[in-house]
């Protein structure tokens, strides 16, 4: 079924990074500031669509309050953006986009993204959605719905506005939670002052109403770091890394969403792939193949907002003893934890993990980023062996917005390893070193903890020794990396077709299709749908 996707790609980015300018949270925006947040990206992302934010959170007698919409400062710093927009692009490296959350009435339609293919494009403050809808059809531009499942009249999407020209995919997943509206899942839960969510808003309304637009994952990050893992990132199907083919791809529907992890996805039905509308004399054949940076747990088709067919991969799998001799395994690394509260300490400073994962036989197929903030770095020394950086801070924020937006601060990457059982895996983290062969990594998890740290740490700053403690704490205070069990390739790589006999019956001849894929992490993919209709 892959094939149906020849010639296209699959790239990765952020479509919803928030950029402020100064206020009480915020350093004053300047090019050095904008220039880290593109060259951080730049190092794990293919593309970055910046939303600059133009409001400014004030203090008055204590009470801390969001300016209504923008006034003359933003001007300068709508430049900058611009500019910074226009130096980062570069085709077939990164590719930039220029935007702006819009700044209009977003308590009565909903969150709206205003993005541009172009360069030096105007800040709209068009009040009404209907008035920048209007303004924005004389050039290249789209608006892009987000967090669409908050009450509508309160931040949530109103679906008696909506252009499919303009928006060819709405914002399913973020550092919000889910606006799916599918039930027995979790919804908007992570910033409760905009709680609770709503059905009217949620995706499947729009959907449910004859909508025809894609489905993404992105950050709705404020931290100036783009790609939060576990945040939401946006893949999209092109032909090449530029703009031109990028957005391509988003006016097709070519597009979909994953939580965290780079769960490729392909999906058709009756050879039309995602994005696509068309007419059948048959009953539709679904198709669909997945590859996960975890074990796969399951995959739904939902028609029509049910899920009608549930794929449940973890039932058969290869003994241990039945394998080949050399097999392909993902291996992730985890580093963080630390010291935190409820201790008070006087200051704790970031914790830098430096040290290499190598093979002794066989090859290192590919590495996934798995990064929540500036400071990380993955390096290929050769086809055995890559050198990492880490920079973990402790278990309290920086700033309260890192809080909200962060899932937490940990940083990790996912190692595709193709080798013998018999191979020996190398992991040295500082002044540990961890080795064990590939058949081993199949059958547990490992952890390195530097508790010694921790009680050295608690001594120092408050004169505590393991005598009169509950040695507890030592761990609880204690930096540490997980290697997790490895999975086999069997296990993170599904593949299944299914006729829908029922679509008559229940679809009323026409019908939109998408899937769903959850790994046994919980980190999850959208597809976008497929619209299909009956013809007699």
């Amino acid at each position: 079924m892959k094939e149906l996707y020849n010639g296209l790609r699959i790239f990765w980015g952020d479509s919803h990074l928030n950029v402020h300018g100064e206020d009480i949270f915020f350093p004053p925006l300047t090019s050095e500031r904008l220039d880290r947040i593109f060259e951080e990206a730049k190092r794990h992302l293919d593309f970055l669509m910046i939303a600059y934010y133009p409001f400014k959170w004030y203090s008055k007698k204590g009470f801390v309050f969001e300016s209504k919409g923008p006034a003359g400062q933003f001007i300068e710093e709508w430049r900058l953006i611009q500019e910074a927009v226009a130096k980062w692009n570069k085709p077939g490296e990164f590719v930039t986009f220029l935007g702006y959350e819009w700044p209009g009435d977003r308590k009565r339609y909903g969150d709206h993204n205003v993005y541009y293919l172009k360069d030096y494009e105007p800040l709209d403050y068009s009040e009404s959605l209907l008035e920048l809808y209007r303004r924005l059809k004389s050039t290249d531009a789209i608006v892009i719905p987000h967090h669409t499942a908050y009450r509508v009249g309160e931040r949530g999407k109103d679906w008696n506005y909506f252009d499919e020209d303009l928006t060819p995919f709405v914002e399913v997943y973020s550092s919000h939670g889910s606006s799916e509206g599918l039930h027995g899942l979790p919804f908007l839960d992570r910033i409760p002052a905009m709680g609770p969510s709503s059905l009217e808003g949620s995706v499947l309304e729009g959907l449910n109403r004859g909508y025809k637009f894609g489905i993404i994952a992105s950050g709705d990050n404020h931290a100036d770091y783009a790609g939060v893992w576990g945040n939401g990132l946006m893949a999209v199907f092109a032909e090449e890394l530029t703009r031109e083919a990028l957005w391509k791809a988003f006016k097709m529907r070519r597009v979909y969403g994953v939580t965290g992890d780079r769960i490729k996805l392909y999906f058709s039905i009756n050879n039309h792939i995602i994005g696509d509308c068309f007419r059948i004399r048959s009953q539709p054949t679904i198709a669909v193949e997945a590859v996960g940076s975890e074990a796969i747990d399951r995959i739904e088709v939902i028609r029509n907002g049910r899920v009608v067919h549930v794929y449940s991969h973890l039932t058969s799998h290869n003994r241990l003893e039945e394998r080949k001799e050399v097999i392909r395994v993902k291996l992730r690394i985890i580093c963080g934890w630390g010291p935190g509260e409820p201790y008070k300490f006087k200051k704790i400073e970031p914790k830098k993990w430096v040290g290499h994962l190598s093979v002794s036989d066989g090859r290192i197929v590919s590495v996934e980023p798995c990064f929540t903030y500036f400071g990380q770095r993955i390096r290929r020394v050769s086809e055995k062996r890559y050198d990492f950086a880490f920079l973990t801070q402790p278990r309290y924020p920086l700033n309260p917005l890192l809080a909200l937006h962060h899932q937490s601060n940990f940083q990790g990457a996912v190692f595709e390893l193709e080798a013998p059982l018999r191979s020996i895996i190398e992991i040295r983290v500082n002044s540990e070193t961890l080795k064990f062969r590939v058949e081993e990594a199949l059958m547990m998890d490992r952890i390195i903890a530097f508790s010694e740290e921790a009680e050295k740490l608690l001594y120092e700053q408050f004169e505590i020794s393991s005598k009169e403690i509950n040695p507890d704490v030592y761990w609880h205070n204690s930096w540490k990396m997980k290697i997790c069990k490895a999975v086999p390739e069997e296990e993170y790589r599904a593949r299944f077709n299914w006729i829908d006999e029922n679509f008559d019956e229940f679809s009323g001849s026409s019908a939109y299709y998408y899937v769903r894929v959850i790994q046994v992490n919980g980190q999850m993919a959208w597809s976008s749908p497929i619209w299909v209709k009956k013809v007699y």
